[in-house]
């Protein structure tokens, strides 16, 4: 369902989600928004076949029907230095340039400007026999390239791939300007872009793991990650030495557009710990003059109800990016990120190996969109539904939340668990827009099960063209319910 979908108002709206996200500026949200934020200029042919220049022709002219403003490649350049580009752009490369002459000889910063390659023939990834075999067909041509996006040109078609694992392949035929707001712009105006330390309040050597408290949940990773091997749903980890680079150059500037991880991985698992959950308070008049970015307390629209509560700091175990997650050594594999005030904190073990690349997920905002959607459930649950089970596992035990790329067979969820996102534009979980997805929709998911008097036990956040995002009562549970479902 779409965010907001049959209803004459937000559950909760997104002024309010990004400030208890910690989001300081808006960002688009649906396509027309993200076609008008996208400022898009065409890198100069080198060498490219005619079908590729001919596409390249076509996409200019769809992206200009779709608002896309498309900047002659002069007008993109730095004024201030001409062999520069500016910055905020996002730059379609058609073809192949030589070493020294390529889009990322001429950009200042790669996390604020996305590269797209445009390649002759078919998707490599329609020969790969498996989905990692896909996977790493489309990542060498990233690091070949050196761009974040690639599109793959034949005769019928031309297929959109990006360094998150999406793989979707479009008709060339009328509807070609559709399938590019619909699917391309997405991608371009939320790109995937590695979290820094820098983006948040990092912790070095404060997380003991030693603590008793922390023994349940770091247990259920070290459980679980055997029945996760068994279910095949998570990829393996890309490394960047198994790319090739065109020379040692391109290979420091992607590393360093990595932060300086080893590769990339997909997927991740998170373990929410337990939440003080307070009953939200029915507001039964609000009264005009309430000033929602000065006060504390948020409002949620549910059931016909305004309810005001305060968002509790969160508190999530997840995997440090890149590790094994099926054999897991909680002493340099789990970390401990939270969400307070709209400030993320990263946590890492107590006497860990420097050595170790210990990195927070890519998917870091979303996970904490989760958990503090699920934190906002609980609240408004403990008042309309005191005895509700969610409210009570997430004051007691916390909850779990399990990413794969895929989809899930709905008809084998378990009974109570809601399920949004479908609708969505498809972007990554990586970005600012899957986050407010997350969080908002979570809320919006609660209020259609309470319009239909059943319970609420769980969600399934579906990500178009990417993955899901499954909420649970603990890792092992996910994982064995997920056994089940791919058993049948």
């Amino acid at each position: 369902m779409r965010i907001g979908s049959g209803h004459h108002r937000h559950c909760i709206d997104e002024q309010t989600a990004r400030r208890i996200l910690g989001f300081e500026r808006r960002v688009p949200l649906s396509p027309g928004e993200m076609a008008r934020s996208l400022r898009v200029t065409f890198y100069p042919v080198h060498t490219a076949s005619e079908r590729v220049r001919a596409f390249a022709g076509q996409l200019r002219q769809a992206l200009a029907r779709c608002d896309v403003e498309v900047l002659d490649f002069d007008q993109a350049r730095d004024p201030h230095r001409h062999d520069r580009l500016q910055e905020g752009l996002v730059v379609i490369a058609p073809g192949e340039s030589p070493i020294g002459n390529l889009p990322i000889d001429h950009v200042p910063n790669l996390r604020k400007t996305t590269i797209v390659g445009i390649v002759d023939g078919p998707c490599p990834a329609e020969e790969g026999t498996t989905d990692q075999a896909k996977l790493n067909a489309v990542v060498r041509t990233l690091g070949w390239y050196v761009v974040q996006t690639v599109i793959y040109v034949d005769d019928n078609t031309w297929t959109v791939c990006t360094m998150n694992g999406a793989i979707i392949p479009c008709s060339r035929g009328a509807g070609m300007a559709a399938d590019v707001l619909s699917i391309l712009v997405p991608k371009l105006a939320a790109p995937v872009v590695p979290p820094h330390a820098a983006d948040f309040e990092v912790r070095p050597g404060a997380l003991d793991l030693g603590d008793p408290r922390y023994a349940p949940y770091v247990d259920d990773f070290v459980r679980s990650g055997p029945l996760w091997e068994k279910t095949d749903l998570f990829l393996f980890h890309t490394s960047l030495e198994a790319l090739d680079f065109r020379s040692p150059f391109y290979k420091r500037i992607v590393a360093a557009y990595l932060d300086h991880r080893s590769g990339m991985s997909y997927g991740f698992l998170a373990r929410q710990t337990a939440v003080s959950v307070q009953p939200a308070n029915v507001l039964e008049d609000r009264p005009g003059s309430l000033d929602e970015a000065a006060d504390p307390l948020v409002t949620v629209n549910l059931a016909g109800k305004s309810y005001r509560m305060e968002i509790p700091d969160v508190w999530v175990f997840t995997t440090r990016s890149g590790c094994d997650k099926a054999h897991l050594d909680p002493r340099r594999d789990v970390l401990l990120m939270g969400l307070s005030h709209g400030r993320v904190i990263f946590e890492t073990p107590k006497g860990l190996d420097p050595r170790i690349d210990c990195r927070p997920s890519y998917d870091t905002l979303t996970i904490l969109a989760h958990a503090v959607g699920n934190a906002v459930v609980a609240s408004a649950l403990a008042r309309i539904h005191p005895t509700t089970s969610f409210a009570l596992e997430m004051q007691n035990r916390g909850c779990a939340l399990a990413h794969w790329h895929g989809s899930v067979d709905r008809q084998l969820l378990p009974e109570g668990y809601a399920v949004y996102g479908d609708a969505n534009p498809p972007v990554s979980c990586s970005t600012h827009q899957a986050a407010l997805f997350a969080l908002m929709g979570k809320i919006t998911a609660l209020n259609e099960t309470l319009g239909k008097g059943s319970e609420f036990r769980g969600d399934l956040h579906v990500e178009p063209h990417h993955g899901v995002n499954m909420t649970g009562r603990s890792l092992v549970e996910l994982a064995e319910w997920a056994l089940r479902a791919l058993a049948r």
